[in-house]
């Protein structure tokens, strides 16, 4: 969306008998309204993390092949769900463009277009089944890793049928201002998955032992759950949207290649984004295992108490998204600008003081923390320098996380996608060798690039959020 001519998107024309409301109001950006958004939003990262980590849990214990081949697969099994989730992401922002000026039938339009995307997208990843051990073989593990990774992403690629559908469901919901109907269907996905896994990983209750491939049913199966629910609210219409359903809703199916291009054109920046962060993080994890074996566990300890720390903050960056979004929808300048701003505003803050509090933990108790993970002293000692390095870098990421998806809300994912691209690749990884190579500085040194680059594309999304601020705020 250019900044020096912000408007909102176009509305489609409605259908011979349609209703549709055009009351443009813009929306309740309230401190308890921006919390209200985010705290589902939370619970639902953290029970997205869940399904993997129980997994994880329960793989272990079948041996070190199981483990590292599962491990394999979810590194590829990122990129599937980048898609998936960057077309929840386009979603969310046209059905909050179209509430926000009153627009249901257009927000129903979007749903129904972007069902149709998931469908593709699916078909597009279970077609791809057919390649998994030829996929898990190119990380480099022997034949018995190998074997046990490309049984668990096989699995996974199928059920890819549920994973980007459910995406589209809940992004559409999300821009409807509704989180917690998400959330209730990530509680359902935990509940079948950790129901169903350890019966079929370990073969109770009569069933086979499966392995790695158990535990891929089961978060397949739970998935599929989830979807099933948000398919089921969706399709009663409980809430402002709805998806057509019946023999005289066919004709509302119809492809639409105006708004499918308006879906890709939001979603397509927003999974290369993703994606290309995903293949530098995995870099970024080869450059530190070139460290040593202990520096590379230290690293992966780090990064998993960050992420956990993290998901607060993604919590205000979902409701900045969706507040921005509907501000959007209800008109720029007037009357959405100002409510654009505040909204964007008070996520950013509440996001801020929570990873400053998160990061004062980091540093105060980084010896007792990283010892959570493991006894290993050289695991240990690489782990508490590294760990206070993320403690600093934490607040700063506030201005990446927050200011990125407000950029998004208001429609503008190309921009985010290219400052995190140069920032990663020219700026961060580089100096990360750099550190880790010639300066030899360790894990701590290798982190400091990482918080530099950090600083740097935060920056730059600040000042692009400040520009645009200029172009919403009312005369």
């Amino acid at each position: 969306m250019n900044v020096a001519q912000v408007r909102t998107v176009e509305r489609r024309a409605p259908a011979p008998g349609e209703d549709r409301g055009t009351t443009s109001n813009p929306p309740n950006v309230a401190w308890v309204r921006v919390a209200a958004l985010a705290g589902p939003a939370v619970v639902d990262g953290l029970l997205s993390m869940t399904v993997g980590v129980s997994g994880l849990l329960m793989v272990g214990r079948l041996g070190d092949s199981a483990l590292a081949g599962m491990g394999a697969a979810l590194q590829l099994i990122w990129f599937a769900i980048s898609f998936g989730a960057a077309l929840g992401t386009g979603t969310t922002v046209l059905i909050a463009h179209a509430l926000g000026r009153g627009d249901e039938v257009q927000a129903r339009h979007t749903l129904v277009q972007a069902t149709l995307a998931a469908v593709a997208v699916s078909c597009f990843i279970t077609s791809l089944s057919p390649w998994t051990r030829e996929a898990v073989a190119l990380l480099g593990g022997d034949t018995e890793v190998t074997r046990q990774g490309a049984e668990y992403l096989h699995v996974t690629v199928v059920g890819a049928v549920v994973l980007v559908p459910s995406a589209v469901f809940g992004g559409a919901l999300r821009g409807s201002g509704d989180t917690r109907t998400p959330m209730i269907a990530g509680l359902l996905t935990n509940v079948v998955n950790l129901l169903v896994s350890p019966a079929l990983v370990f073969g109770l209750w009569g069933l086979p032992a499966l392995g790695v491939a158990g535990a891929a049913w089961g978060a397949t199966l739970g998935r599929g759950a989830g979807a099933l629910l948000l398919l089921t609210i969706l399709l009663e219409g409980r809430g402002v949207l709805a998806l057509p359903f019946g023999r005289s809703a066919m004709s509302m199916w119809k492809f639409d290649s105006e708004e499918m291009k308006r879906i890709v054109r939001l979603s397509l920046p927003a999974a290369v984004e993703q994606g290309q962060s995903t293949m530098a993080t995995l870099l970024f994890g080869v450059l530190v295992l070139s460290q040593g074996t202990s520096i590379s566990a230290a690293q992966r300890v780090v990064f998993n108490l960050m992420g956990i720390s993290y998901l607060p903050a993604i919590g205000c960056a979902t409701a900045a998204t969706i507040l921005v979004g509907q501000a959007y929808g209800s008109g720029v300048p007037h009357p959405g600008g100002p409510a654009a701003i505040t909204a964007t505003n008070r996520a950013y803050m509440i996001s801020l003081v929570w990873l400053v509090a998160s990061g004062g933990t980091f540093m105060l108790f980084s010896p007792a923390l990283v010892a959570l993970y493991t006894g290993v002293p050289e695991v240990i000692e690489a782990g508490i320098p590294g760990l206070r390095v993320i403690g600093l870098y934490l607040p700063i990421s506030s201005l990446a996380i927050v200011f990125g998806s407000a950029l998004r809300g208001s429609g503008n994912t190309r921009f985010p996608m290219i400052a995190s691209a140069l920032v990663m690749w020219l700026v961060t990884l580089p100096l990360a060798w750099v550190a880790g190579n010639v300066l030899h500085a360790g894990l701590a040194g290798m982190l400091f690039a990482f918080t530099f680059g950090g600083l740097l594309g935060g920056i730059v999304l600040l000042i692009r959020w400040r520009t645009i601020e200029s172009s919403l705020r009312a005369s």
